[in-house]
């Protein structure tokens, strides 16, 4: 395990406060003390993130796993929080490696996990399907002192340390919220979902579900499908409840395909409004918005993910700040589209 400032704390049974005084030869340190972390120093081989950087080696490496997707739009704007975080921190300070996942496959997340730790990083940022498989091997690197966290869906159980993401229940508690408000008495609702091994797509349906029944709309009158991102199982889920049952009235996208959800739509052509709230505001979400084809867009900051996460894994790492809480949310907006022709004319 790679030495810390709190580890050196421990061993030498003194506050961190004082390891960093000594480290950086600031006074009011008694001198047997001082002798005592410094020996501790020696013996551990313990760098300094500032010596470190000015000896031209990076303070701190972090490997960054990114999911795939199939809507390009998840991994720009990844990709942007990516680069917000090495323009904030200053040259030296922090280098990142990113592996673009393929597929969804277990068995490539532990490869590219592998190949992050042979490029020799101190630590890595994940978003996979909360599986046991994948549970252990995160519990495996903590074991070796590697530190894991997770952005946008996360494995609890796991021993990562720290998740930031959406507030996913309070999302499907909003989506719940607005869907009833647009309901009658008798009117259905069908529920899109992608993978449920992914956690958060599970919570947030689970909550819209939760919410909705609570709200009034008894579990009869609610359809849930399971569609895997895919757009001809959305198209076929769609234009099967649309066909099947006059009273549906409204549709919850908690996933991608938000196209195949409107084409099917549109091709059912239904003689009355077909109320829609989707997530995430994609391109092609804000064209459907736009148009009126969908009521209400609830976002998650996906750029706002990856930088949280790379700055609290970097201040982990390089300043032995743990985070201060076990889970961190972003920002979630709701968007219509006057407020979509306000912000973006």
């Amino acid at each position: 395990m790679k030495p810390t400032i709190r580890s050196l704390a421990r061993m030498c049974g003194v506050s961190r406060g004082t390891v960093d005084r000594v480290l950086n030869d600031r006074p009011y340190v008694k001198p047997e003390v001082r002798q005592r972390v410094l020996r501790a120093v020696q013996q551990t081989g313990y760098v300094h993130p500032s010596a470190r950087a000015q000896a031209g080696a990076h303070a701190t490496h972090i490997g960054f796993l990114m999911a795939q997707w199939e809507n390009t739009y998840f991994r720009e704007q990844t990709t942007r929080g990516i680069r917000r975080a090495e323009r904030y921190l200053r040259p030296g300070e922090l280098k990142l490696t990113v592996e673009t996942m393929g597929s969804r496959s277990e068995i490539e997340y532990l490869q590219r996990i592998d190949r992050l730790l042979d490029a020799g990083v101190d630590g890595i940022l994940l978003n996979a399907a909360d599986t046991a498989l994948l549970r252990g091997k995160i519990d495996e690197l903590a074991a070796r002192g590697v530190p894991v966290m997770t952005y946008n869906s996360d494995l609890p159980s796991s021993r990562r340390v720290c998740h930031v993401g959406q507030d996913l229940a309070k999302s499907g508690r909003v989506a719940a919220g607005l869907l009833a408000r647009l309901l009658g008495p008798q009117d259905t609702v069908l529920a899109v979902t992608g993978n449920l091994e992914f956690r958060s797509h599970r919570s947030r349906v689970e909550s819209f579900c939760r919410h909705l029944e609570g709200l009034g709309v008894a579990g009869e009158r609610l359809t849930l499908r399971e569609c895997f991102e895919r757009y001809d199982l959305t198209y076929q889920a769609v234009w099967d409840a649309l066909q099947a049952d006059p009273r549906l009235r409204g549709i919850y996208m908690g996933t991608e395909h938000v196209p195949a959800c409107i084409d099917a739509i549109r091709k059912a052509r239904p003689r009355h409004k077909i109320h829609v709230i989707v997530n995430d505001l994609t391109p092609m979400a804000t064209r459907y918005l736009k148009s009126g084809d969908i009521d209400f867009v609830i976002e998650q900051d996906f750029a706002a993910q990856a930088y949280e996460a790379i700055l609290v894994l970097y201040a982990l790492l390089a300043h032995d700040r743990p985070p201060k809480k076990p889970v961190r949310y972003v920002t979630t907006s709701i968007y219509t589209r006057e407020l979509l022709e306000t912000s973006f004319p």
